[in-house]
């Protein structure tokens, strides 16, 4: 039976710094440290009055404002941003970007993982890459009612207009927010026939603590903690105490989910209607 033993369990706030131009960096998750196959994590303090560019990325890039500000800026495609909190950019190979840092210091979470293969990505395109923020983002809300999320990068999820939100399955991942008592369902994820290995899986914790739950045994986490999930381990993650506020991550969006407890809501997710008064329209994940 798998336990808190098969997973990693990394606290951000512990990891080793390096110093750089831009101001300091480290690193979370990668295939040495946490044994993730198609992700790197970086954690990044880009110190007030410098600047952090991505010039003309090779992979692809999922840069998340964690701590921002009103004067700090993201540069991408010819317009400037504010750096606030829930900002950030998905860039595509070949496209750039600039954060610069203004008053204060910027706190981003880095991602990187390869372009994946064209099974993967099932007809997709692939880009361009694009800006966001909390505010344009759509809000989901789970069946129980005790969780939300904000997907900032994701296939599947279509934006008002049809569109999809995200051109590409290299990467999904979003903001979660549980209210207190929220859960997961018991889970696992699997690999696919396409991508065999299966998705590497990350949890970030921002505000709240949580409990994370492997087979009978588990683990109180607090915020800054990383946990990441080798494909087939089954998982469950609480609110503990209060709200909890996490970022999650699944490189490549190839993935089984086997949900194992008896969860009669399971994962269907709603998005929020857009008008006082609409129905609930169920997201479809496929």
């Amino acid at each position: 039976m798998a336990t808190i033993n098969d997973i990693s369990i990394i606290d951000s706030n512990a990891a080793e710094a390096t110093q750089v131009d831009s101001g300091s960096e480290r690193t979370l998750c990668s295939p040495s440290l946490c044994g993730s196959k198609n992700l790197t994590i970086f954690g990044r303090t880009i110190s007030s009055e410098r600047q952090f560019n991505l010039e003309l990325v090779k992979d692809y890039h999922l840069v998340y404002v964690m701590e921002g500000s009103t004067d700090g800026l993201i540069h991408f495609d010819g317009e400037a941003h504010v750096a606030e909190e829930g900002a950030g950019v998905l860039l595509q190979p070949g496209e750039s970007a600039r954060f610069e840092a203004v008053g204060s210091n910027l706190e981003l979470l880095h991602m990187i993982t390869p372009k994946p293969p064209a099974g993967v990505e099932e007809g997709l395109l692939g880009g361009p890459g694009y800006f966001f923020n909390r505010a344009t983002l759509r809000r989901l809300s789970d069946a129980s009612g005790g969780r939300i999320r904000r997907f900032c990068a994701e296939s599947s999820v279509e934006l008002l207009d049809g569109s999809r939100l995200t051109p590409t399955n290299a990467i999904q991942a979003g903001e979660m927010h549980y209210a207190e008592g929220g859960s997961s369902p018991y889970h696992r994820h699997e690999g696919t026939d396409v991508n065999p290995d299966g998705a590497a899986h990350v949890y970030m914790t921002f505000k709240g603590r949580g409990r994370v739950e492997v087979g009978e045994t588990s683990q109180e986490i607090e915020p800054g903690t990383l946990l990441y999930f080798p494909p087939g381990v089954p998982h469950r993650l609480h609110s503990h105490g209060g709200t909890l506020d996490y970022f999650e991550i699944q490189a490549w969006r190839s993935f089984k989910t086997i949900v194992m407890s008896e969860e009669p809501l399971g994962l269907r997710w709603y998005y929020d209607p857009v008008a006082p008064g609409e129905d609930p329209v169920e997201w479809n994940q496929s």
